[in-house]
């Protein structure tokens, strides 16, 4: 079915999306599982050198690092990095506050890069496969575009396109991040929704004119973590997989 085909079914509340032709998403947290993902490969490499950490607690750690060496950059007191080099330096933070020591600059290397082998939600391929009957999917990611491609070869993430911040060398939620979108996509922002679980991110990618769709991910940082949805109708769509936005757009 193509985008222009799409059934609003009235019960889910949600507006005219049927000039809907592109879905652009989140990847870290919304496409794929971080916390699961980081604190297996520090794990496997700081577990087989003797340490013993509350693992998730480690990926929480390093993770809390991300916005704060973003704002660095978005706020021009950095030229830009790739995200890949934040990560690596973030991790330094993490293992001083862990108490982690002795590791080369090759295992802090190979450890950082653990962020482009992550695993997708259990719904993603399958409900991005569908989605792409209709729509183009896209990530909209603050990752670069050889850190995504590397992670969605790997687990088989079947992107049409990956628009990284390397296009505007600044970070969401710069405009400029989500206005790349509709330039390089050749659309009009109303013809575009943003896909992610971060409220931060839909609202911002809203105020650019783009359709939003929420997406739960309760155990983003690991489960069991606090968890508060948004009210319902906050969003276009508020869904709990990919499978689910897949139905609710007819794909």
């Amino acid at each position: 079915m193509s985008g222009a085909e799409i059934h609003i079914v009235q019960d889910w509340g949600m507006s005219d999306l049927s000039g809907l032709k592109a879905l652009t998403f989140d990847v870290f947290g919304t496409t794929v599982d971080w916390c699961s993902g980081v604190a297996r490969e520090s794990e496997a490499m700081l577990g087989g050198l003797g340490h013993k950490l509350d693992w998730v607690a480690f990926a929480n750690r390093w993770r809390r690092e991300y916005h704060p060496a973003m704002e660095e950059v978005r706020s021009g007191r950095r030229d830009y990095v790739v995200m890949d080099q934040l990560h690596r330096e973030m991790l330094d933070v993490a293992l001083a506050e862990f108490g982690v020591e002795g590791l080369s600059g090759e295992q802090k290397d190979h450890l950082a890069l653990g962020w482009r082998r992550l695993d997708p939600w259990p719904d993603v391929v399958a409900g991005m496969t569908r989605l792409r009957q209709g729509f183009t999917v896209a990530a909209l990611s603050n990752g670069n575009i050889a850190l995504v491609n590397a992670m969605s070869k790997r687990s088989g993430i079947p992107w049409d396109v990956i628009l990284g911040a390397d296009f505007v060398r600044t970070y969401k939620p710069m405009p400029a991040l989500y206005d790349s979108a509709p330039k390089l996509l050749m659309l009009e922002p109303s013809e575009i929704m943003m896909v992610a679980c971060h409220v931060w991110d839909v609202d911002n990618a809203a105020k650019r004119g783009f359709r939003t769709a929420y997406v739960a991910r309760p155990e983003e940082y690991g489960v069991g973590s606090p968890y508060n949805a948004p009210a319902a109708g906050t969003y276009d769509v508020q869904v709990a997989s990919f499978v689910e936005l897949a139905e609710v757009l007819g794909a």
